[in-house]
């Protein structure tokens, strides 16, 4: 009888959580995620986050949004594995599509950002985002990618220096190599 009530007492407990949780990083998650899935895919990926946050509510740590980050980025990875051929499929669409296109004649300094980023891998790519988008001092940072504050710092310095290369790249070639690009190319 009283087992039946503890049970009870701790799903309430938990729900007032979860509750809790989902109140205050909601909008953090569905931002982290917007910026990498297409709007149709980001309400599912955020439900997603919060269904396993929910399953796993006991392992949640007491600063949760880079656990609740850490369970994104694995969501949009597996989903993005179901994908990729798909992807593969489009981006050789865009290529086609930009060469026959007509150039333009300037391309704002955010599209060549957007092409540098997209040109890297996307280790570093992540690395930089979640600095730079996302806000995250590399402490937390470095707990989003499961990795010590020491490796995230120095995976951030090599990162920037890349992108730096990357960007200086981009900024070099012609004009006319250029052709559209849409942000849910990047990951």
């Amino acid at each position: 009888m009283f087992g039946g009530c503890w049970t009870l007492v701790g799903t309430v407990d938990s729900q007032a959580r979860f509750e809790a949780l989902y109140a205050a990083h909601n909008a953090a998650v569905r931002t982290y995620v917007c910026r990498r899935v297409d709007s149709q895919d980001a309400d599912d990926v955020v439900a997603d986050v919060f269904v396993i946050a929910w399953r796993r509510l006991r392992d949640v740590p007491e600063d949760p949004l880079p656990w609740l980050i850490g369970v994104a980025r694995r969501v949009m990875a597996n989903r993005w594995r179901g994908v990729t051929r798909q992807a593969a499929l489009r981006d050789r669409l865009m290529s086609e599509r930009s060469r026959l296109a007509s150039p333009a004649s300037t391309i704002p300094q955010s599209r060549c950002v957007l092409r540098a980023l997209s040109a890297m891998r996307e280790s570093d790519r992540e690395t930089l985002l979640l600095v730079a988008w996302e806000g995250f001092a590399p402490a937390r940072a470095a707990e989003v990618l499961g990795i010590s504050p020491n490796a995230f710092s120095a995976r951030l310095s090599r990162a920037r220096r890349r992108f730096e290369r990357a960007l200086a790249a981009e900024s070099t070639q012609p004009k006319t190599e250029h052709g559209p690009v849409r942000p849910e190319v990047l990951p």
